[in-house]
């Protein structure tokens, strides 16, 4: 049970970092955690099972938290805390020698690892020092999703010949598959099914996101994400955009320094995003509540619609909804919005929005549009008609309104990260229950 003297308030089921502090304000330890609330409470549980663990708790008088908007970010910050305060209940390390190092080897096959200081020497590239392992091989767990390395390579001798080596034969390059061959974290430079060059090509990529050359890397993401959308491969183009929002953070160098100097940098973010969406949109009240609304379907079959809210600019998912499209036969968007948004409104008891947003251009917006107006008729409902409306196509980043110009937001402007972030959550809404539904349908 939480001591009454911790404010309950102040630990929310989100990702975050805490700060454990005595009698005199001392900070004892600092912890990540991706849901602060249960994290917090484990420690007042009376399940503890470490002396030292046990010992911290008598002693602490109040607990300090920093909510982020990510596990990533949590990682980071709570490295930067340690090596800030070096608590006495944390892994302290202070003597730079033995702070742990992520090195780049000097192979032709590169491996990214870890190393001490003796080892930099000795590597292509090398990054930190970090202030605690666990951190380290945390956050390369995490890189390593995004940039896979291999953990057996080939070895070339000087006539640029591969050395196989004495392990069992597996796969055209003479070797056996390493271990992250099989969890898809190794591109197969093991069991030759990646050229030398393609190979670097990643572990460079890897080090333009570590060091000054990374926004050529950014730029490059960028584009295959545009790529993937035209195609239509949309759930690629939102793969690689949740990949460049954790590198956009995470190439910011400034970043966790404003977590640092304001423990309340994402709240006021979110309120900022909102005000500046209002003046953008020209909307008449702060958008306290924005709706999204999305369409998935396949050839027709299994249609499925999501939709997902944002309240004070934080997702809700307390407020998603998910609608089983009757419509059925060719694809048509339009009606198939236009039939979710006929059954929204009939839930009365939900929450009015201040916005909506339709996952679309033009003809979704007058398709819900027309709904929204011959329901207002029939109400003679003048809030309904009072609901700004817009549009966000995907290939553009366009805002398409029911009447007047189209409005082009910046891309960097926080209204349209802000849109963006709710019209992605959508599009993942609906189509996790359109693959349940298919799944069902099929028999599987």
């Amino acid at each position: 049970m939480i001591p009454s003297f911790i404010n309950k308030d102040k630990l929310p089921h989100k990702p975050g970092i805490y700060i454990h502090k005595d009698k005199d304000g001392n900070i004892m330890y600092v912890g990540k955690a991706v849901d602060l609330y249960s994290r917090v409470s484990s420690y007042f549980s009376g399940s503890v099972n470490s002396f030292k663990t046990a010992h911290m708790v008598e002693q602490i008088a109040d607990i300090e938290t920093i909510t982020v908007e990510s596990e990533l970010e949590a990682l980071i910050l709570e490295a930067n805390l340690i090596k800030q305060y070096l608590p006495p209940y944390n892994i302290r390390l202070t003597d730079d020698k033995d702070y742990l190092y992520i090195v780049v080897t000097k192979e032709d096959y590169p491996q990214i690892t870890t190393g001490r200081k003796k080892d930099v020497r000795a590597v292509k590239k090398y990054y930190g020092p970090f202030p605690s392992s666990r951190t380290v091989k945390d956050t390369l767990k995490k890189l390593r999703r995004v940039f896979p390395w291999c953990s057996n390579p080939p070895r070339i001798d000087s006539k640029n010949k591969t050395l196989n080596n004495s392990l069992p034969l597996r796969g055209r390059g003479g070797n056996r598959a390493c271990f992250y061959y099989h969890l898809k974290l190794c591109p197969g430079a093991c069991v030759g099914e990646i050229t030398k060059e393609d190979y670097n090509k990643i572990i460079n990529r890897f080090a333009k996101f570590m060091d000054e050359g990374k926004k050529k890397f950014v730029s490059e993401l960028t584009k295959e994400m545009n790529a993937s959308s035209k195609k239509q491969d949309y759930e690629e183009a939102n793969r690689i955009k949740k990949t460049l929002s954790g590198i956009e953070y995470m190439t910011q160098p400034t970043g966790i320094s404003k977590y640092l100097e304001n423990p309340n940098f994402l709240e006021d973010e979110r309120q900022k995003s909102l005000e500046q969406l209002q003046r953008d949109l020209k909307l008449p009240e702060l958008p306290e509540r924005i709706e999204c609304y999305d369409i998935s379907n396949f050839q027709g079959t299994d249609a499925t619609g999501s939709m997902v809210v944002l309240t004070n600019g934080e997702i809700d998912k307390s407020q998603y909804r998910k609608f089983k499209i009757s419509i059925a036969g060719k694809p048509d968007d339009f009606a198939m919005h236009a039939e979710m948004m006929r059954r929204r409104l009939k839930h009365t008891e939900w929450p009015t929005p201040n916005l909506f947003i339709i996952d679309g251009g033009l003809g979704q917006v007058h398709a819900v549009h027309n709904v929204i107006a011959s329901e207002a008729r029939q109400s003679q409902s003048s809030t309904l008609l009072s609901i700004p409306i817009f549009g966000l196509a995907k290939r553009e980043e366009w805002l398409y309104p029911p009447e007047g110009e189209v409005v082009k937001l910046p891309k960097r402007s926080l209204s349209l990260r802000l849109l963006q972030k709710i019209r992605d959550e959508s599009h993942r809404f609906a189509i996790t229950y359109h693959r349940k539904l298919r799944k069902k349908s099929s028999g599987y």
